[in-house]
């Protein structure tokens, strides 16, 4: 650790063994969308937001958060209490009255709510709707403690000996392939997919494949994108190298020499 990297307030002390204080270091810790957003260019977003001017855009990012947060309560309840009661034509009515009362107190807009209901009508009647058995976690926290990040996904359910791992978004177009929204989504799933593997290791499980599906506003169209084998691991690895990256920006390299 250098002079340069070394920032004496980040030391905390706490009482350890036999009483006696002990000094910790208070390291920065990124999200998964943190380093995604701080180290990968997308020329795509800042032709939006130059298009459309900053004001606009960032009112428009923020209906499509609350948007997204309507329609991620509406699912991830649905396969939760349907796991638990095996019944989803019951879970369907439970949460149409329980999901909204939750979402107005984290202050999600009437309308947002009403969004989000769409969207999950869609998730409801497509073919994915049943594949989510086995549910290892849903709005699972996870860390890596060899590239020091940290993430929420979506839901981990169990196939045979493996994890698998679904990323829920919205989205008012097709996805191109080969755009940087969805090397982006690639990414993020490499990023989860590692810091899980390492999780799951004293467990022997690991991670088989990942997806993110993307729930379309405009039509019934439901977008799989799927990321797995050769794939999984190459976004697995460029993940790891971005994270360094991220670390060595904010003077925190001396993490990774050991």
């Amino acid at each position: 650790m250098d002079n340069n990297s070394f920032n004496i307030e980040n030391v905390k002390w706490s009482i350890g063994e036999r009483g006696l204080y002990e000094a910790y270091y208070k390291l920065k810790i990124p999200s998964v969308s943190t380093i995604l957003a701080e180290c990968v260019p997308d020329p795509e977003y800042d032709a939006f937001v130059q298009a459309v001017g900053a004001e606009k855009a960032k009112k428009i990012m923020e209906a499509a958060g609350q948007r997204g947060t309507s329609m991620h309560a509406f699912i991830e309840h649905f396969i939760e209490r349907t796991n638990e009661t095996k019944d989803p034509s019951a879970v369907l009515l439970e949460i149409q009255k329980s999901v909204p009362a939750l979402l107005k107190e984290q202050q999600i807009p009437e309308d947002k709510i009403n969004e989000g209901l769409d969207l999950f009508y869609k998730f409801y009647y497509c073919e994915y709707a049943n594949i989510y058995k086995n549910v290892y976690g849903i709005e699972l926290s996870l860390y890596s403690s060899s590239a020091f990040y940290r993430g929420k996904l979506d839901i981990a359910y169990i196939s045979g000996p493996f994890l698998n791992i679904t990323d829920f978004k919205t989205s008012s177009e097709k996805i191109k392939k080969g755009s940087i929204k969805e090397k982006k989504y690639k990414l993020q799933l490499g990023g989860y997919a590692y810091a899980l593997d390492e999780m799951l290791l004293l467990e022997g499980k690991s991670v088989n494949s990942c997806n993110i599906l993307c729930i379309n506003k405009k039509d019934d169209f439901i977008q799989n994108i799927v990321c797995e084998g050769d794939e999984l691991e190459e976004n697995k690895q460029e993940f790891k190298t971005l994270c360094i990256e991220w670390h060595k920006k904010n003077n925190q390299e001396f993490i990774f020499n050991k």
